[in-house]
């Protein structure tokens, strides 16, 4: 069994902005189109939760 891989906000940024671009070009199907939009909601979404619970931990440091 494959050990589950540690989310990295760094990864997931790089990948959003390379669906972004993506996104962005012209003739893209529609098909591909959202699967790359829902992907790039997913990591979004993962970044802005891993962020928040770093902002937490220097709330919780800072105190």
């Amino acid at each position: 069994m494959a050990a589950k891989k540690e989310f990295n906000v760094d990864e997931s940024l790089d990948r959003l902005e390379e669906i972004n671009k993506k996104l962005a070009e012209k003739g893209i199907p529609l098909n591909e189109s959202l699967e790359l939009y829902k992907e790039g909601t997913m990591l979004a979404t993962k970044c802005k939760e891993h962020l928040e619970g770093v902002e937490k931990q220097l709330q919780i440091i800072n105190e």
